[in-house]
């Protein structure tokens, strides 16, 4: 019998909610390096997106190691009793959430540098 994310199917809701985290992250950084710290818009929206694309970058690089090593890191640690609890789907769903956040993120920056042209 399948357990976890498996057998309760993708959470869109989920990665929705952490899209838009990322998005009002990334569009607040942006608006507060601006106007609160006085950053130009240009240097400001060169700070928030390449931070937006940090938790991305991540979770792209570790989606592929999930894919590529996750069952044996699975049964590695259930034979050594680290871990239990860790499966490669709740592996996948952590680096989906990295992924959507980084890019909500990204998306967040360029919607808020847009109206002034960077």
């Amino acid at each position: 019998m399948q357990e976890g994310v498996e057998a309760r199917g993708r959470d869109w809701g989920l990665l929705a909610r952490f899209a838009g985290a990322g998005f009002v992250a990334a569009f607040s950084l942006f608006y507060a390096l601006v106007f609160g710290l006085g950053y130009a818009p240009r240097t400001a929206s060169g700070l928030a997106f390449p931070l937006a694309a940090i938790p991305f970058a991540l979770g792209l690089i570790g989606w592929s190691a999930v894919l590529l090593s996750g069952e044996a890191v699975e049964t590695f640690s259930t034979e050594l009793g680290i871990s239990d609890s860790w499966t490669v789907e709740s592996g996948r769903q952590a680096m989906a959430v990295l992924l959507v956040f980084g890019l909500g993120g990204m998306v967040g920056a360029a919607v808020a540098g847009a109206p002034y042209g960077v």
